[in-house]
């Protein structure tokens, strides 16, 4: 799904205010698929009341974590970023983000990857992905007890959650309860060596198809239908393990102790 960004603008135009937009993950997909001829929403500085846009290059611009790219409509609201202070003892000091001290490797790294793999490459790598989200999307769309969230997808995610028990059983739809926990198939295709996303509200996961999904796209359809068989067969009533029950937890309590569960595990991982 692509936010709506034209209306967002409108109001953000109306109302004389900033509209950032987060292209973290799509930045360097979209604008290449809307160059082969995709038909997408305009989502960028063709809005005229985005002010500034970021996206990731370690992300679809294959490049190493610890990079990003932040654009501004014009240089004006640039400066608005910049920290400087003519008194400090150490000398005259600016710096045009909040980090003092930047890694000048990582950054030429990021050029490299940018340069080598050019426009025509960028496209090259696009096309997969589309073309293979697309097909993932409609293979997930068949598979017994699952459903797509959002529609077909726009670009290189696809999220699905489980299909509403009531749909299964054709009653009138007062039922909500789904027939399959999403977070399980989630802790199987895990074992199989799949990386799914967990979200919640509603319980559900999403893949983010990448170069290396296109070579495998067969063999995931294919573990995720076992997957969703086995899970749909297993009457034991054997409780969920992993981020399945954590997730689980987590959806019947209020916010607070989540939040505080989460401070803990954060902790946890702090003392390692």
């Amino acid at each position: 799904v692509i936010d709506p960004i034209e209306d967002l603008s409108k109001i953000a135009t109306k109302y004389d205010i900033g509209l950032h937009v987060d292209a973290c993950l799509g930045g360097f997909v979209l604008p290449f698929a809307r160059d082969l001829g995709y038909t997408l929403p305009k989502f960028d500085f063709a809005c005229e009341g985005v002010t500034s846009m970021s996206a990731d290059t370690h992300k679809y611009g294959y490049a190493s974590k610890g990079t990003s790219v932040l654009l501004y409509r014009h240089k004006k609201l640039r400066r608005c970023q910049y920290f400087s202070y003519s008194k400090w003892t150490g000398g005259l000091y600016a710096t045009p983000t909040i980090a003092g001290s930047r890694a000048g490797a990582l950054i030429a790294c990021a050029w490299a990857s940018l340069v080598t793999i050019g426009e025509s490459g960028f496209q090259d790598r696009v096309k997969l992905i589309m073309d293979t989200c697309k097909e993932i999307a409609v293979g997930v769309s068949n598979i017994d007890g699952l459903r797509l969230l959002g529609g077909m997808p726009e670009a290189m995610i696809v999220c699905f959650g489980p299909e509403i028990a009531s749909n299964l059983d054709g009653n009138d739809g007062s039922d909500p309860i789904s027939s399959l926990n999403i977070y399980q198939v989630a802790e199987e295709m895990t074992k199989k060596g799949w990386s799914l996303n967990s979200l919640q509200n509603p319980p559900s996961v999403h893949l983010c198809v990448t170069l290396k999904t296109v070579e495998h796209k067969d063999t995931f359809l294919t573990d995720l239908k076992n997957v969703v068989e086995v899970l749909h067969q297993d009457t034991s009533g054997s409780k969920p393990q992993g981020s399945a029950a954590v997730y689980g937890m987590a959806g019947t309590m209020p916010a607070g102790p989540v939040n505080e569960l989460l401070k803990l595990y954060t902790d946890i991982t702090l003392s390692c």
